[in-house]
């Protein structure tokens, strides 16, 4: 073989190698899709697919599930949820929080920037700080895209054809029944529920909410299912809550330096409130 063809060969190999790196490298990037709160975490759905899954489960969801449709509450929880959002590093995307109509303490994140918080937990809260510390905690399991981690996870190569190609393929109405018949999106890990209160605390102190809301509220959480089971069944089965996370919760506020003024109550609370109190069962 001569000199001439022997470097072709060298370089055609040279070329060869370098393709294969540069698609390992595309390949990481892609699955590793997550904003920088959880950057290394396995995720196959971009922010635009994420982006349109949220929209086409919204769709759904408003079908099948009974969103309140009360533009002065609605307006209410949106404020809150976006003052939270505002102290984010999804600031700038397009979230949406949506009431459901449901004596059960519950809510939920579904990706895309969408959160819904049911009537019976905004009964539940005994303030804003309350209500807050649950929003901050579903706002963070978006922001880290807990969600399309989960489902990365259990579908692989499939999720993007399996969700988002129209129709109604078999993967995405799976998800959207298992939303409209328990009211969770996925069971979260206990390290994503720890990333969820930790990122959850800083949103509500930097938006000036007491993040002593969220301790409080998981308390009261605790006490209903020891008091009663059935109405937090929702909750705890994508939220596993143990009084390790509230210790942690608390140590984490504890090293936040001191600020006044931080927000307890407002009286809008209290009007929204009485606003879905007919929802809100016994």
């Amino acid at each position: 073989m001569s000199q001439i063809q022997l470097g072709a060969i060298d370089v055609f190999r040279r070329f060869r190698a370098a393709i294969a790196a540069l698609t390992v490298v595309a390949l990481s990037l892609v699955a590793c899709a997550s904003s920088g709160v959880n950057k290394g975490d396995f995720n196959l759905v971009s922010y635009e697919e994420e982006w349109q899954l949220g929209s086409q489960l919204e769709r759904d969801i408003d079908r099948q599930m009974q969103v309140l449709n009360d533009p002065a509450a609605n307006a209410y929880v949106s404020r809150v949820g976006q003052r939270l959002v505002a102290q984010s590093e999804l600031a700038q995307a397009p979230w949406g929080f949506h009431i459901v109509a449901d004596p059960q303490l519950n809510a939920f994140n579904i990706p895309g920037g969408h959160v819904y918080v049911h009537t019976g937990l905004i009964c539940a809260a005994d303030n804003v700080a309350e209500f807050a510390g649950v929003m901050a905690h579903e706002i963070s399991h978006g922001v880290a895209r807990h969600g399309t981690e989960q489902l990365s996870k259990a579908y692989g190569a499939n999720i993007v054809a399996g969700l988002l190609l129209g129709g109604s393929p078999p993967i995405y109405q799976q998800v959207l029944a298992q939303v409209v018949a328990t009211g969770t999106f996925a069971k979260f890990s206990r390290d994503a529920e720890r990333e969820a209160d930790h990122l959850g605390v800083i949103y509500m102190y930097n938006a000036g909410y007491d993040p002593h809301g969220m301790v409080t509220m998981f308390q009261e959480l605790i006490e209903r299912r020891q008091r009663q089971p059935g109405s937090v069944e929702s909750f705890f089965a994508s939220h596993p809550l143990t009084e390790e996370r509230i210790a942690n919760v608390r140590a984490q506020i504890d090293q936040l330096p001191p600020r006044q003024n931080l927000v307890l109550r407002d009286a809008e609370y209290q009007d929204l409130q009485r606003r879905v109190s007919r929802y809100c069962g016994t």
